[in-house]
């Protein structure tokens, strides 16, 4: 505001106080599914680097018995298993000194407060790798759609139709949708929105909560494709991959000079044991 004549703008400016708000602002984190819903193997990776797990499969036939010998002819049982390797390790870090612990010594909680942050940009880091297991770079026979076109309805049932000659148990599944796609294309789909179309609402628990009886999970960590111009959204059984982590841990170390060196870090890997239970849903992201 400009002063009147005769007045000048800061000649009281010395008498002026300058505070610094014990309030802060902090930038918005996503919120992160993947580790949670895949399977965890997270309690047998100590002190080891792989993880061996075991698969049964489907290998028995049921025979008529002769009534005049009763005999069962065996079955040779010969079984996989998956090997789950940890050998993923990421880290991030930032320094302080002596001085500067001391001067904000006022706000306790801010080294806290950048803990934190590590660990949550090491989480979202584990969150892309584990989704990008759905990606064209690994083998998932199964997807519908193309990176060059809207995602449609017919993709989608055609996914259900997929999972379901696969006897896969589609309430346990989980869609992972790209928030641009969900909302610019499914949310266009009238039988979608509107529950004339089937008789009852199909999203009957918010907008993005069930599609087909199946939860859905908004994130724009969905791995990217065709050069970012598409993206990979998927439906998914949580036993279609598995995953291994330790951490996030956080370290400080040695005094250098009059400064220290607070470290996190995290180690994971990954297996996918069951590639048929994932299902593409691919998308142009334009």
């Amino acid at each position: 505001m400009s002063a009147g004549t005769g007045f000048s703008d800061d000649k009281y400016d010395v008498f002026r106080p300058e505070l610094w708000s014990p309030r802060i602002t902090r930038f918005m984190e996503e919120k992160l599914y993947a580790a949670p819903f895949f399977l965890d193997y997270s309690g047998e990776a100590n002190g080891a680097d792989t993880i061996h797990i075991p698969h049964i499969s489907d290998v028995f036939s049921a025979a008529a018995i002769p009534v005049t010998s009763g005999t069962i002819t065996a079955t040779d049982i010969s079984e996989t298993k998956s090997d789950l390797v940890v050998d993923r390790w990421y880290g991030t870090a930032f320094y302080i000194t002596k001085f500067e612990e001391r001067e904000i010594m006022k706000r306790p909680n801010i080294i806290s407060d950048y803990q934190r942050a590590m660990g949550y940009r090491l989480g979202r880091e584990l969150e892309i790798d584990l989704l990008a297991s759905t990606s064209l770079l690994n083998t998932v026979p199964a997807q519908a759609g193309l990176t060059t076109t809207d995602l449609v309805a017919s993709n989608i049932e055609y996914a259900m139709g997929i999972l379901a000659s696969n006897s896969i148990p589609k309430e346990e599944c989980r869609f992972f949708f790209n928030p641009k796609v969900y909302w610019g294309d499914i949310m266009t789909i009238q039988k979608y929105y509107d529950a004339s179309q089937f008789g009852r609402p199909s999203v009957p628990q918010g907008a993005h909560d069930l599609l087909y009886g199946v939860p859905v999970v908004l994130t724009p960590n969905v791995p990217k494709e065709s050069g970012d111009l598409g993206v990979c959204n998927s439906i998914v059984h949580p036993t279609f991959l598995a995953h291994a982590r330790t951490g996030v841990d956080f370290t400080v170390g040695t005094a250098e000079d009059l400064r220290k060196k607070i470290n996190a870090d995290l180690i994971w890997g990954k297996k996918i044991l069951q590639n048929k239970r994932c299902v593409r849903l691919l998308a142009t992201s334009t």
